[in-house]
Formats: structure tokens, C-alpha cells, sequence
């Protein structure tokens, strides 16, 4: 699994999260400056270059973690069925001991 506290982790969703609220916020002021009600396709432009960034950050983090536990999964089965074919009895896969 992929340690939550990685620098990189970090910045990538505080990024996408800055990005997706300054679409957002842009896109509202957009309304509010003259010509009010009136939004530039330049903001929308930005709205969706950020609404991108934010669900391609979101969506990459959740598909190589979901792959990396089916991974660690089949590993882990992978080995027991080894060890137990050798008469070995099962490692204990219990990640929350210390």
C-alpha cells in the first residue's frame, strides 16, 4: 500500500484540491464581475483544465492502489499455497502488528 504520508501523495492532492477550488471560485466570480451573469470562455477553460487535474490525480491514486492490493493479495495467496503444499504452516499476513 502506498504510505499516506509520502511527500508526493501529499502534494498531488493538495494540488488537485487547489485547483478544483479555484475552478470552482473563478467560475463563480465569473458571474459576479461585468458583464454580470456572463461567464469567459477563457474561465470555463480553466474549470475544466482544472476539474481534469483534480479527477486524473483522484483517479490515478485510487486505480494503483486498487491494483496494487489485488497485487499484494495474490502474492500473499501465492505464497501460503507454496508453504502448504511444503507442510508449512500459514505466515501470519497481519500488517498491524508491530
Amino acid at each position: 500500500m502506498i504510505p499516506t504520508n509520502d511527500i508526493r501523495h501529499k502534494a498531488a492532492t493538495i494540488t488537485a484540491v487547489a485547483a478544483f477550488v479555484a475552478g470552482w471560485g473563478l467560475t463563480i466570480a465569473g458571474f459576479i464581475v461585468p458583464p454580470t451573469g456572463e461567464v469567459s470562455d477563457s474561465v470555463l477553460w480553466i474549470l475544466g483544465q482544472a476539474l481534469i487535474y483534480a479527477a486524473s490525480v483522484f483517479g490515478i491514486t485510487q486505480y494503483f492502489n486498487t491494483r496494487l492490493k489485488g497485487f499484494e493479495d495474490e502474492a500473499r495467496r501465492y505464497i501460503s499455497d507454496i508453504d502448504r503444499a511444503k507442510g508449512d504452516p500459514a505466515p501470519d499476513w497481519d500488517d498491524t502488528k508491530d
